[in-house]
């Protein structure tokens, strides 16, 4: 049940992410994209938390809320790099750091994992590379694609740390603890606009798909830290964080995106990831 549910986390996030996405690209407005998601994600997901019910300690609170924050400024850096370089050194650089921090972490703070399920992370790291990385010609290392990774790194840690963060979280907190996150986030994106002045009004034809991304990624933090719950951090944050899968999947299903051969060869690492991983 842990995979099942941080592979549904996966698929919301990826969702959320190929929608959100979208409408940056129409919109070019990539900060009041990311913001507005934020905002969509809370207040869409109010219902969901009241009906679902739950009790949130203080001490939840501030975790959810931190790890929102991270959450944010991770978004912020990941998109910032985009436009310094290309996607294909930023958006791997982060994948596998999102990855690679919670699942060491787990492993440094006592989970045990049978030896196939270690296998299954270093299969599922590889094919989180190999999913994340676009199609690019660059072949110098000039100090744009420095930069560029720089920026992945520091996207890769804040988004590790969130995982870190929702998996302190008590049990009886799981649906109720996706307000804080996303309040977090929203709080982070608002600092970050203010200090560099940027729009956080989204143009208007791109609100559905804004909504549609907030919600979607609501629904991956529920599944995630509902995950965490029962399943090892360091096996749960790892499928997880497959979710570029599904952002890839839908983009050649509705955006006409072609798949390259690797991209298809991480997903069937993907798929024996799952396998090894659910065997232990």
């Amino acid at each position: 049940m842990p995979v099942l549910l941080a592979l549904g986390a996966a698929f919301s996030w990826g969702t959320g992410d190929f929608l959100g996405g979208l409408a940056a690209r129409r919109g070019g407005q990539v900060n009041a994209v990311a913001l507005g998601a934020q905002v969509a994600g809370f207040v869409s997901f109010i219902p969901i938390a009241l009906l679902i019910g739950g009790s949130l300690t203080l001490a939840d609170f501030w975790w959810a809320l931190a790890a929102g924050g991270s959450a944010g400024l991770a978004i912020f850096l990941l998109y910032y790099g985009f436009t310094k370089t290309h996607t294909g050194v930023v958006a791997p650089t982060a994948a596998i750091l999102t990855a690679g921090i919670p699942a060491l972490f787990g492993l440094l703070t006592g989970e045990q994992l049978a030896e196939v399920q270690l296998v299954g992370i270093a299969v599922a790291l590889v094919a989180i590379w190999l999913i994340s990385r676009p199609g690019t010609r660059a072949t110098t290392f000039d100090s744009n694609v420095r930069l560029g990774m720089l920026f992945g790194l520091g996207a890769g840690v804040g988004f590790g740390l969130m995982f870190i963060g929702l998996d302190q979280l008590t049990d009886d907190s799981t649906a109720i603890a996706v307000l804080p996150l996303r309040l977090g986030g929203a709080l982070a994106m608002l600092t970050v606009s203010a200090i560099r002045r940027l729009p956080i009004v989204p143009a208007r034809p791109m609100v559905a798909l804004i909504i549609g991304s907030g919600f979607m990624g609501s629904i991956g933090n529920l599944s995630f830290i509902a995950s965490t719950t029962e399943g090892n951090l360091a096996i749960v944050s790892v499928v997880a964080s497959l979710f570029p899968a599904a952002t890839v999947g839908l983009a050649y299903l509705f955006a006409g995106e072609r798949l390259r051969r690797y991209q298809l060869a991480g997903v069937a690492a993907a798929l024996t990831a799952v396998a090894l991983v659910s065997s232990g």
